[in-house]
């Protein structure tokens, strides 16, 4: 019995340090927490000093390149000649892939037909067979039909009216609500382009509009740039012209969107990333 209570007191001293031990040991977890906390605050500082650093780096070489590519293309302006788009010269019209055509022989109503221009160019009419109609005028098809006519008519009266425009088209692109491709079924100004591809998006740059003529089979296209702001707010109708058959119009983005887009992409790949695990901690 006495030994007992003599090992129970002897064995008092070893419990409290390792109490002690314990209690010392949650202490230094405590501040290792504390510590972590802290260098993870920094952390997040430092993300954030780095970010603002990289913006203010960023928008120096931005408008340091665009000050550069600016006048770069003042100086080639000032050494070549502005492009001047010639005024549209009013000449017989030229059939396509997609026109629709009613075609009819006088006194001979079972030859009336409708056709429409293949994607070939091509057309089939009875007795005629295949004929190239794309690139003709509506004059030279309806020569080319009566000579085909002439083995099996007397003097056939042939008469060919265009009743639908399927290959007239522009293209109206960038900052516009609705960009597409249009049928130019009757002449057309730029002025009712825009109104078609329903007017410019809030970053549009309406006095640097560019209008692009030549077609897609023309290697050296022309353009010309072209104020709207001048049509809309001094009513200057000079810069209305009138569009042809593949005329593009394009309306570029104004340097306030482009500096905007340019950062939020940049977001998107650096800072996220950066500052991802500080933010998420806090």
């Amino acid at each position: 019995m006495n030994s007992l209570v003599r090992g129970g007191r002897g064995s008092y001293p070893f419990q409290f340090v390792t109490e002690g031990l314990q209690e010392l040991r949650l202490f230094a977890c405590f501040a290792a927490l504390k510590l972590g906390i802290v260098v993870l605050f920094l952390m997040k500082e430092i993300f954030l000093s780095l970010r603002y650093l990289l913006c203010f780096i960023s928008v120096i070489i931005f408008f340091s390149l665009g000050c550069s590519s600016n006048k770069e293309l003042i100086k080639s302006n000032a050494t070549a000649e502005p492009q001047q788009i010639p005024p549209i010269e009013v000449s017989e019209y030229i059939l396509g892939c997609g026109d629709e055509l009613d075609i009819s022989v006088y006194r001979h109503d079972d030859m009336n037909r409708k056709v429409r221009i293949l994607p070939d160019g091509k057309i089939q009419y009875p007795l005629v067979g295949e004929i190239i109609a794309q690139g003709l005028s509506v004059n030279q098809l309806r020569d080319k039909l009566r000579e085909g006519l002439l083995k099996y008519f007397v003097d056939p009266q042939i008469s060919v009216a265009v009743t639908s425009i399927g290959s007239q088209k522009f293209f109206v692109l960038g900052e516009v609500n609705k960009p597409g491709a249009y049928q130019l079924d009757r002449p057309k100004t730029v002025v009712e382009a825009l109104s078609e591809a329903e007017g410019f998006t809030l970053d549009a740059k309406p006095s640097y509009v560019l209008l692009i003529r030549g077609g897609p089979s023309n290697p050296k296209p022309i353009y010309q740039v072209l104020d709207m702001e001048k049509v809309f707010k001094n009513i200057d109708m000079t810069q209305n012209l009138a569009l042809r058959q593949g005329d593009i119009i394009y309306v570029p983005a104004s340097e306030y969107a482009n500096v905007t887009r340019f950062f939020e992409r940049l977001w998107t790949i650096i800072p996220a990333r950066l500052g991802f695990v500080a933010f998420s901690i806090k």
